[in-house]
């Protein structure tokens, strides 16, 4: 059985959850009230991010453009990662126990409201994880987190949620971290431009091709956000969202190489991300198991992972096939030989 502590706490992802995966802050956002190019003033975080988000759709946050905006700013989850342990917390669920090895039970978070006013309960929760997992939608959680995975959700009351999943799965508290809960007044059968969620922000004002503006949301159950109201613009150049901040045009930038000048006000940052390549083994020459040695014994890794934008490389056993690896020379010799064209 896995609980955590049902009293509210201090959350430092509604203060911070905007400043989240930045890498270049400036000063403050009331010390550049006076040039103010975005067009807000004090108590405004002005946010600048390499492309417009995609959509809002909750359950598409797994894609770092749309969740970056979204995911612990408008929507929220059951559960989430602590970013400095990767300890699984509590969010909109209290506590959870696994009853069975197939049935999951979680507690409901009293007292929380979605920004239309509605109550969120087990219902909604139910209703957010078929929507994510079992609908014509083709989510993007439901590919990437759920593939291997069949989950049914049931209310038991308002309070408490069953999940129930065909086989034995003993991370699904994690897996429940990635589907944004929505009230049932959601599409169940097409995707939203503009969701409506629990978190500390509401959206405001989208105007496409612009600038997305959210405002805190009053009622929010947990601590009050530091900020009134956030807005996003993106520009696709680093170089240039790094010298919005240094200019006083923005107070955070993200997604900056360290060629573009972020300077001394650069923060780097640790995540939870794992990036790793992977051949599609299916399609000529790849499944030739022969080619496929042939890569393997030919890559260098250390030169891979000392390449930029990698700043702190380290080797890692990772995703492999089974068997692992050798760095043999001469393995590039190997692809001639079989008729291949090869380009070192």
């Amino acid at each position: 059985m896995t609980t955590r502590a049902s009293a509210p706490r201090p959350r430092q992802r509604a203060a911070g959850a905007l400043l989240s995966a930045l890498t270049l802050v400036g000063v403050s956002a009331c010390s550049v009230a006076g040039a103010d190019p975005i067009g807000e003033g004090p108590g405004t975080l002005r946010i600048v991010l390499p492309e417009e988000p995609p959509t809002l759709e909750p359950c598409d946050a797994s894609l770092t453009a749309t969740g970056r905006v979204t995911r612990a700013n408008i929507t929220e989850a059951l559960t989430e990662r602590d970013p400095s342990t990767g300890r699984l917390e509590p969010a909109l669920a209290v506590k959870w126990a696994r009853a069975s090895a197939t049935s999951w039970t979680f507690t409901i978070r009293e007292g929380v409201t979605f920004h239309d006013g509605s109550p969120f309960t087990a219902a909604a929760a139910a209703f957010s994880i078929k929507r994510a997992t079992d609908s014509a939608i083709d989510c993007n959680v439901d590919g990437y987190i759920f593939s291997d995975s069949e989950v049914t959700a049931t209310a038991v009351d308002d309070a408490t949620l069953e999940v129930r999943t065909a086989e034995p799965d003993p991370i699904l508290p994690l897996r429940l971290s990635f589907v944004e809960m929505v009230p049932t007044s959601t599409d169940p059968g097409s995707r939203v431009r503009e969701p409506i969620g629990t978190g500390p922000y509401r959206i405001d004002e989208w105007s496409q091709g612009r600038f997305l503006r959210l405002k805190r949301y009053a009622d929010y159950w947990g601590e009050t956000p530091a900020f009134a109201a956030a807005k996003y613009v993106w520009r696709a150049e680093g170089s240039v969202r790094a010298a919005m901040v240094t200019n006083g045009e923005a107070d955070v930038a993200i997604g900056l190489a360290p060629e573009d000048g972020a300077g001394d006000r650069a923060v780097e940052f640790t995540t939870n991300e794992v990036s790793y390549l992977r051949i599609d083994a299916t399609e000529a020459p790849l499944d030739d198991i022969r080619i496929r040695r042939a890569i393997n014994y030919a890559i260098d890794r250390e030169g891979l992972v000392c390449q930029r934008p990698f700043r702190s490389p380290r080797r890692r056993p990772g995703v492999r096939p089974a068997g692992g690896h050798r760095d043999v020379p001469g393995g590039g010799q190997i692809i001639p030989r079989l008729g291949v064209g090869w380009v070192s």
